[in-house]
């Protein structure tokens, strides 16, 4: 699925070089829930871009699903994430005045797919939400805004959903609930890749990649 060989980045400001990664290479395989682990400014936001063809690596190569995407000019990018790769973030990034459903539908506006309103409803349906179409994210409870956040990102039927902190701005229990439902999502065969600080939340993945000034320090199967 994902496949990193030497991957480099290097930020410039001014004269100054910032190393973010540093000749990091690993692989996820197709199916896989991992988690990724690390003190601010180890590299996992860094990580996290270049894994959703969000930024470049500096050197290095990245293939995903077979296709080397390093290379790729900025349209190819956007084709790639619009067709492979679901995002989900901690702070949702739901348009407030806009309804669940309509959240949903956003993907496929911008990919040009007909029937957006069907696949936004069973989307929604996915994830629980099939009684809440209507309802604005002001309207909506924490764990169910997380919900519509997962449905945009399943919407496009992507094979990879990359989660940033996704239970940052949830309490625990209904943290608990949403890494359930990503468990629910991974055992249909879509591979997880998500950042978080804490260690009871990697404890539902497989996989831990921990980081550290850029470097895989270390990778724990369980």
């Amino acid at each position: 699925m994902v496949e990193l060989d030497s991957i480099t980045k290097i930020y410039k400001m001014g004269q100054i070089e910032i190393v973010a990664l540093k000749e990091l290479s690993c692989q996820i395989e197709p199916g896989e829930m991992v988690s990724i682990m690390g003190p601010s400014g180890s590299g996992k936001s860094t990580l996290m871009n270049i894994i959703g063809c969000l930024d470049k690596p500096t050197s290095g190569q990245y293939r995903l699903e077979g296709i080397q995407v390093d290379k790729l000019s900025d349209n190819e990018l956007a084709e790639i994430r619009s067709r492979k790769i679901g995002f989900v973030f901690q702070t949702f990034n739901l348009l407030p005045r806009t309804t669940a459903l309509a959240n949903v539908e956003l993907p496929l506006l911008y990919s040009g797919i007909s029937k957006r309103r069907q696949r936004a409803s069973e989307a929604l349906e996915t994830v629980g939400l099939g009684h809440r179409l209507n309802h604005k994210p002001s309207e909506l409870a924490g764990g169910e805004q997380q919900r519509v956040a997962i449905a945009r990102a399943l919407v496009n039927n992507p094979s990879l959903i990359l989660a940033d902190e996704p239970t940052g701005n949830l309490d625990s229990r209904t943290s608990k609930e949403i890494m359930l439902f990503f468990q629910q999502l991974n055992q249909r065969g879509i591979t997880i890749v998500l950042v978080t600080h804490e260690a009871d939340i990697a404890a539902y993945t497989q996989r831990t990649i921990r980081l550290l000034d850029g470097q895989i320090i270390a990778d724990e199967k369980k």
